[in-house]
């Protein structure tokens, strides 16, 4: 009896392939963030690089290389001239124009620190309200200028000056410079009367106001000036000297300059 060899069935292969698929595991979620911030961050750094070599290229200036690797001494291709700029020079930038800048004038300096020393005088002066202050700060800076034509000295508790002293005084006013100033009928002299700080403060303004009112009256006397004379007491002061008291006892006499 004759038995015949059946041939075994094959395996399917999709039994295999659908157990290995069985085994496969997904990959998760997180991983794939990760890969694609990498991916961004690589990105972005070969951009930077990128612009940073294009800036070096754009601000690099190129010399021509010759053959053989050597720099060209050629001049560079400049625009010429046309028939109608040629031989005129070329104006010169406003830097270049400009000089050194302008060094203020010893007389402004010097001007500048008179009207701060008359300031200083109107903020010692007694029995003026604030408001009346500030309308003379505002004359103040608004003349012209002022002048401090000189001192004349007095005694203790006198109110008379001496002769020789206003003698002196008149004199100097025919140095050239004072007559020009005075020459101005617009010029204001004003003579401002001291006492030192001793003794009651009543009796000083009245004695630094007589004394300045007796300036006033000698040069009217000794002078022909046709300018306007003020006098103003200023008490008892240590302006001048806090420690030698007979410096304080003096009028001075300005020149102003609406």
């Amino acid at each position: 009896m004759w038995l015949m060899a059946k041939p075994l069935p094959k395996a399917s292969r999709s039994t295999g392939s659908s157990r290995r698929k069985g085994r496969t595991r997904k990959t998760p979620a997180g991983v794939w963030v990760i890969v694609v911030i990498a991916a961004f961050l690589v990105s972005a750094g070969l951009s930077i690089s990128a612009f940073i070599a294009w800036k070096a290229l754009a601000d690099l200036k190129l010399v021509p290389i010759e053959a053989g690797g050597q720099k060209s001494s050629a001049a560079p291709n400049l625009p010429k001239p046309t028939n109608s700029q040629a031989g005129k020079e070329r104006p010169k930038s406003t830097t270049e124009n400009a000089g050194p800048p302008p060094a203020a004038a010893p007389e402004r300096l010097e001007q500048d620190r008179v009207r701060q020393e008359v300031l200083k005088r109107i903020d010692l002066m007694r029995g003026l309200s604030d408001l009346d202050k500030d309308k003379l700060y505002v004359q103040v800076e608004r003349a012209r200028g002022f002048t401090k034509i000189g001192i004349v000295p007095f005694t203790q508790g006198g109110t008379t000056p001496a002769a020789a002293q206003i003698d002196g005084l008149v004199k100097s006013l025919n140095e050239p410079s004072l007559r020009t100033l005075l020459a101005d009928p617009t010029v204001i002299l004003i003579m401002v009367g001291y006492a030192d700080k001793q003794g009651e403060e009543a009796k000083n303004v009245e004695v630094s106001r007589t004394r300045a009112e007796n300036v006033v009256k000698l040069f009217k006397e000794k002078t022909d000036l046709a300018n306007v004379m003020h006098a103003v007491g200023m008490g008892g002061q240590d302006l001048f000297d806090q420690s030698d008291l007979e410096k304080n006892r003096l009028v001075e006499v300005w020149a102003a300059q609406p």
